[in-house]
């Protein structure tokens, strides 16, 4: 039988009305589309605010690359300059101020004097001694009468390896002019003599030279030597040498040796007067080389 209690009649409670999806889904696309026209106008200042309140930056702005650099222009040369001293040729006045050396050898010697028409030997070793190496020239004139015979010898020593030891020079009434100088063609040895060793620093013998009075000079080491015979005075003997005999010349000598600096180059001969050559003529009596010359 049914069930007609009152309890069973009484009326039941209403729940809350439910709201349905599509309702939200409408809302929530609604709300979008308002934020996003809102967000998207004005050229999107608001989107670009907003980003910019949250620390980042939605559309950063357009940078242009810079334009690209030119090449670098090559810079110049670096330049030195060097002093003068380094590049100019020794000067043969200071050279033979600081170091007394034989600056040509014996051999160039002999071809110097040939060059200047002094027909000397060829260098060779002596004949009194193998470990002596020498050039020499002779030149006797015909005798006048009374008059003692006119007669040059010259001679350069030395050593195989060709190195100087000393020239010498005797000339027996040697011929002058009408002011008592000396011949020019005899004057020529000894101008080839002073010229070649170039020890610029002895200036006064030539001319004394010339005028046939006696000189001797000396510097550090080096010896010139021009007189007449006491008991001759006919006769005159030249004598050029180099002994270096103090300790500052041999401590010079032997720290400048070639054994450890490259040698000087030899001097070129000059030509700047004419030579003028001695000869012996067919008639002459060419003197022997006996106690009157320098052997």
């Amino acid at each position: 039988m049914p069930d007609n209690s009152p309890s069973a009649n009484a009326k039941q409670p209403l729940g809350k009305p439910t709201i349905p999806v599509v309702f939200w889904l409408l809302l929530t696309i609604s709300l979008s589309l308002v934020m996003g026209t809102v967000l998207l106008s004005n050229d999107m200042k608001h989107l670009k605010t907003v980003g910019h309140y949250f620390g980042f930056d939605l559309f950063p702005p357009d940078v242009t690359p810079p334009p690209p650099k030119a090449p670098p222009r090559p810079a110049p040369p670096a330049t030195f300059t060097l002093p003068l001293h380094l590049i100019d040729p020794p000067v043969a006045q200071t050279v033979s101020t600081f170091l007394r050396t034989w600056r040509i050898s014996g051999p160039a010697m002999c071809a110097a004097l040939r060059d200047a028409g002094i027909e000397t030997s060829d260098w060779a070793a002596a004949s009194f001694n193998a470990d002596t190496f020498e050039c020499f020239f002779e030149h006797g004139a015909k005798r006048e009468k009374d008059q003692l015979p006119s007669s040059i010898f010259v001679i350069v020593r030395g050593d195989a390896a060709g190195v100087i030891s000393n020239m010498r020079v005797k000339i027996i009434n040697p011929e002058t002019d009408q002011n008592g100088q000396l011949d020019p063609a005899i004057l020529r040895i000894f101008e080839t003599m002073l010229r070649q060793p170039q020890w610029l620093d002895f200036h006064e013998t030539l001319n004394a030279i010339k005028n046939l009075k006696d000189v001797k000079e000396d510097g550090f080491g080096a010896s010139i030597n021009f007189a007449r015979e006491v008991l001759n005075p006919d006769r005159y003997n030249f004598t050029l040498s180099l002994d270096a005999t103090s300790g500052p010349q041999k401590r010079t000598r032997s720290y400048f040796s070639d054994r450890t600096w490259l040698p000087s180059p030899e001097p070129t001969v000059e030509t700047d007067v004419p030579s003028a050559q001695l000869s012996t003529p067919a008639d002459a009596e060419a003197p022997a080389r006996n106690a009157d010359h320098p052997r």
